[in-house]
């Protein structure tokens, strides 16, 4: 079993006890479309990790390493940790450095808020370039179970820094990521553009000059990345950049751009086809927020929470199953995660985008039990036909998929504030 699932309610737990945090102290940390938009991302990035599992770094381990530590060795798992955050560094200021890796890591910086939900938004494309990072790791010959391990901690460990709820914590703030120090890191002002990259230590960043300490007396921080999403199609998120770069590479006249462009300084783009961006300023634009009203919010968690129910018991099961119906379920809750973004943006069609996200899901069951004899349960059947027919209903007595009822609108309010 995926060792996510069981950390899943660890999350949900610590995001509803910042929540209440967030409410008793009467702060606006939270939107219910930026979370579920976040959470969307994270959805993806954990199912698609069902389906593009490489093994790269045990192939380059089996292959090429230059030696056997014994996996057992506390000293071989300590080097390992810090081996793993040190290239974790290299990774993630690549990932700023760099175009096309910009292009995947930025999914993690597109939300405007900055809350526990954040963290858990994460892209789908990491695996295409990220493993490059550890290659001298399996050519050294820390071993792949101590490799996997000591990741996943890295990753666990941040979680706790996306808050605004705690503040300095005074010697840490040498030595470690500290919620403190990772707010610069997602802040889009200038002072703070491209610093404090660390995963577990801080020190990387102080020894190659990529820290900074959070200025209490400095403007107020606002969140998210320059060239604004505003989308809350999970998708679309980790899309968006590489689509933006393969049309420049079409349009430019340069061959030279053609082939380079991807791996240029980050939002660089050829000179026949866009002028160089500027830093905009970041306190005249406006959050993405388009109103919704509480009735559609509501309706739109727990339709949520049952994907994330839906999600949990398929990474519960994916070790078990063939790998066409992860595939299968992998893209269905990819189109469902499409569907409920749209109900928090739009405001016509929303009754008809629903009854196609609920036949498609039963479809799906039909088909699934098809070609993998009875492999989903028949309540779950039942569970579609029910919870489709009641949600449909909701929406037409309730009057909140009427026309006008979700009118787009913005809201212009520094991030922090």
């Amino acid at each position: 079993m995926n060792p996510i699932v069981y950390a899943i309610p660890i999350f949900f737990l610590m995001i509803l006890i910042e929540v209440i945090t967030t409410i008793i102290r009467k702060k606006d940390y939270y939107r219910v479309n930026d979370a579920i938009n976040s959470l969307s991302t994270g959805m993806l990035n954990v199912t698609t990790g069902v389906i593009f599992k490489l093994g790269i770094y045990t192939l380059i381990y089996n292959h090429i390493a230059l030696f056997s530590f014994d996996g057992n060795a506390l000293w071989v798992w300590v080097l390992g940790f810090l081996l793993q955050d040190f290239f974790y560094y290299w990774n993630h200021r690549k990932g700023h450095e760099v175009n096309i890796l910009w292009a995947s890591h930025s999914v993690h910086h597109q939300s405007e808020e900055y809350n526990l939900t954040t963290a858990l938004r994460q892209t789908s494309t990491s695996f295409l370039f990220s493993w490059i990072f550890y290659v001298p790791m399996a050519t050294l010959g820390i071993p792949p179970h101590i490799f996997l391990t000591v990741s996943l901690l890295n990753l666990l460990y941040q979680y706790w820094v996306h808050t605004r709820h705690i503040p300095k914590l005074g010697w840490f703030e040498y030595v470690l990521v500290t919620p403190s120090n990772h707010r610069v890191h997602h802040a889009k002002n200038r002072k703070y553009l491209d610093k404090n990259y660390g995963g577990v230590f801080i020190l990387w960043d102080r020894l190659f000059g990529t820290f900074i300490e959070e200025d209490e007396n400095y403007e107020a921080i606002r969140y998210g990345t320059l060239k604004t999403l505003r989308s809350w199609n999970p998708v679309w998120a980790n899309f968006h950049l590489y689509t933006e770069m393969l049309r420049d590479a079409i349009k430019t006249k340069s061959w030279k751009d053609k082939l380079t462009l991807w791996f240029r300084r980050t939002g660089y783009r050829p000179v026949d086809v866009a002028t160089p961006m500027k830093m905009p300023d970041i306190h005249a634009y406006e959050n993405y927020n388009p109103e919704a009203s509480k009735g559609l919010k509501v309706y739109s968690l727990f339709q949520f929470a049952i994907l994330v129910l839906a999600t949990t018991v398929f990474m519960t099961i994916s070790h078990n199953t063939p790998y066409g119906f992860n595939l299968l379920w992998t893209i269905v809750l990819a189109l469902n995660l499409i569907g409920t973004g749209w109900l928090l943006e739009k405001y016509t069609g929303l009754i008809a985008v629903e009854a196609i996200r609920f036949v498609l899901s039963g479809a799906t069951i039909f088909v699934s039990n098809g070609i993998w004899i009875n492999l989903i349960p028949t309540w779950a059947w039942q569970f579609i036909i029910v919870s489709g027919a009641v949600s449909l209903l909701v929406l037409q007595a309730s009057g909140i998929a009427k026309p006008g009822s979700n009118r787009e609108g913005n809201t212009v309010r520094a991030a922090g504030s």
